[in-house]
């Protein structure tokens, strides 16, 4: 049995709640049964790296989650150039991907967190398409894509073994544990790679002239100000915990706008639209309201209008 590689063994403290930590520690213990099982639903055996064709990549599909890993995939599309990657996310957060060069099929079919949560008929379809290699980019509720991975006979599976189950994965990746998020997929691109984890995790949407001018349209039907920079600012959140209150980040705006000169767009979703209203009355002048005004792309153009955004998430 040889030794486990540093920063892949199993973690206690990357546990937050005590009968995750007991759990996780009894997949350990079972790992010598679980390890067999799991080649023999393999479809197909272990390979190097640059032998894989069709890669999976799954994790987290919030926006910012999806958002995030996209600084790392310029450098998995150059080291990989013969793997055609398809990444496996939600409806609401695919656009972030549309037009990336370095993904080859985006499948907006996750219907909620885990990786399994999807139509009996799209699941058929990903055991049909016979990756050699899935990535599965979680750090903290992992174990539903191993176990997915395992159902779908994916030979290669990558991923974090510091909280469990790591019979499952034969690719296992070092982790430096606790980092900002960004950093865990960038070392596990690195690690494949074979190079250092040292480019920006600046993320990377690609826009086209469509995505623009529904910026410029919607900046004009809501008569923004050409002549000030504009602050954009999104007071809500789809975090329960952890969030500042409403009323310090607007004393916060006040504060700025009596020493600067700026025109203030709130931002939200169409269901935000009467709140934020609401606010904006108590502000003043130069204030404008865009929920729902935008696709997700469109936003995204948008937001290279602005001086500065200043939100609660990302």
């Amino acid at each position: 049995m040889t030794k486990a590689k540093r920063g892949t063994e199993f973690q206690p403290r990357a546990f937050r709640q005590t009968r995750n930590l007991v759990a996780g520690a009894v997949t350990e213990l079972a790992a010598p049964i679980i390890r067999p099982l799991a080649r023999l639903a393999s479809k197909g055996a272990k390979c190097d790296p640059h032998e894989w064709r069709k890669g999976l990549i799954v994790g987290h599909n919030h926006i910012g989650d999806v958002l995030y890993r996209t600084a790392s995939l310029p450098v998995l599309h150059s080291a990989f150039p013969d793997c055609r990657w398809s990444y496996l996310t939600s409806r609401s957060a695919a656009p972030i991907l549309e037009g990336n060069p370095n993904i080859d099929e985006v499948l907006p079919w996750n219907r909620g967190l885990d990786a399994w949560d999807m139509d009996v008929s799209h699941r058929r379809q990903l055991e049909q398409s016979r990756f050699d290699v899935i990535l599965c980019t979680n750090t903290l509720r992992h174990y539903p894509e191993l176990l997915f991975a395992s159902w779908l006979g994916i030979p290669n599976r990558v991923g974090f073994a510091h909280k469990g189950l790591s019979a499952l994965i034969n690719h296992p990746i070092p982790i430096e544990f606790p980092s900002p998020f960004a950093s865990y997929f960038r070392s596990m691109v690195a690690e494949l790679a074979g190079r250092a984890p040292d480019w920006p995790l600046t993320p990377e949407i690609f826009l086209t002239s469509e995505h623009r001018g529904e910026a410029e349209r919607a900046l004009r039907n809501a008569k923004v100000s050409p002549y000030k920079p504009i602050l954009a600012c999104s007071l809500t959140t789809r975090q329960v915990h952890g969030n500042w209150p409403v009323a310090s980040m607007l004393s916060i705006i006040r504060e700025a706008r009596s020493m600067l000169d700026f025109h203030l767009v709130l931002c939200g979703s169409p269901d935000d639209a009467a709140s934020l209203r609401f606010i904006a009355s108590n502000l003043g002048a130069d204030v404008t309201v865009m929920a729902g005004a935008f696709s997700l792309r469109g936003f995204a153009a948008f937001l290279q209008r602005c001086a500065a955004l200043f939100s609660l998430d990302s």
